[in-house]
């Protein structure tokens, strides 16, 4: 309540109630979201409920919105400072959020005493039985013919430094790629890839609730955070994994830590629209790089072009206003 509050107290004094609940005025955004000029005809609408925030400018196209229980994410911050709220409430507000999700997660984060930024603490996990590391397998002076196939399935993948990859004799796991989830310097879960495409199941993963892949490049002082859906993807690019199409509240939260942009390279199917939505939704940038057509994801790209060049090409082919990532969503 205290956040709308602050919001409501500092909206222009022309604006008219709108149907639905909506609450409309000049918005405060076009000129920074790339318009020649301020809106002038209030085509920037804000509602509110049960704790929730909502807000959409008509005319950029520029969104934001915070729901209770929530950290705030980048661009209900911008909204906040391009209304006039004092950077001095912004920051009290911007604790308020993280005391209230504290208390709805209960105490299953820490603070870094060294980073600002909130870090998940997770517990250390044991590899499959008799994993080893792959690069030390080829050291063999007869190394089992299946890890040889699971080398020869990353150099293709694009992936050519095996120091972070592992293979295990176990019937479960010998047709498949381990790829550890670290925290720090610690084993915190895994994923083994099937590298036949024969298994029913691609994936066997032990995976921490709401965990993300490479979770500590978050808090590296880089310019871009590159955020994928698959680990290998994720692997060859030292981006996040959010291993599914569509990021949990938890996940989005660690994301929005992330001090630099955010760019979201989606899968090109139709499932991968639910992430582009929630890029949308939390200000971050979407890449729609120019890939042949019958590339499905980075990991593909990397194979087709190599690693420098489908790096270069997410990065050249992000997009960070929400209507033009509309656009180009639905022309895809």
């Amino acid at each position: 309540m205290e956040l709308q509050q602050a919001i409501y107290s500092h909206l222009p004094h022309q604006r008219r109630q709108s149907s639905g609940g909506w609450l409309s005025f000049n918005c405060p955004c076009c000129v920074d979201n790339g318009e020649a000029r301020n809106d002038t005809r209030q085509r920037g609408g804000i509602r509110s409920d049960d704790g929730s925030v909502s807000y959409h400018c008509f005319n950029c196209g520029f969104t934001a919105s915070h729901k209770s229980g929530r950290v705030l994410n980048k661009k209900m911050l911008v909204l906040m400072r391009n209304l006039g709220i004092p950077e001095s409430d912004i920051k009290r507000l911007q604790l308020d959020a993280i005391r209230q999700k504290e208390l709805a997660d209960g105490p299953t984060l820490f603070i870094s005493r060294t980073q600002t930024t909130r870090i998940p603490s997770f517990k250390d996990c044991e590899l499959p039985e008799g994993a080893r590391l792959l690069e030390d397998i080829l050291r063999d002076d007869e190394p089992d013919e299946r890890a040889i196939l699971a080398a020869k399935y990353l150099l293709d993948r694009g992936i050519y430094d095996f120091v972070e990859t592992y293979w295990s004799p176990h019937p479960v796991f010998r047709q498949r790629v381990i790829f550890p989830f670290y925290q720090g310097d610690r084993i915190v879960g895994y994923s083994g890839r099937d590298f036949t495409d024969k298994n029913e199941a691609k994936y066997m993963s032990k995976t921490p609730k709401d965990f993300l892949y490479n979770i500590d490049a978050i808090k590296r002082n880089r310019r871009y955070l590159i955020v994928t859906e698959g680990t290998i993807d994720a692997a060859c690019l030292d981006a996040v994994a959010i291993m599914s199409n569509e990021a949990s509240d938890t996940q989005i939260d660690y994301i929005n830590q992330f001090k630099g942009e955010v760019i979201v390279c989606p899968d090109r199917d139709k499932p991968g629209e639910k992430l582009i939505k929630q890029a949308i939704e939390n200000g971050w940038s979407v890449s729609f790089p120019r890939w042949e057509d019958d590339l499905k994801d980075a990991g593909d790209a990397i194979q087709r072009y190599g690693k420098l060049y489908t790096l270069k090409s997410i990065i050249d082919g992000s997009i960070s206003n929400s209507t033009k990532i509309n656009v180009k969503m639905r022309l895809k």
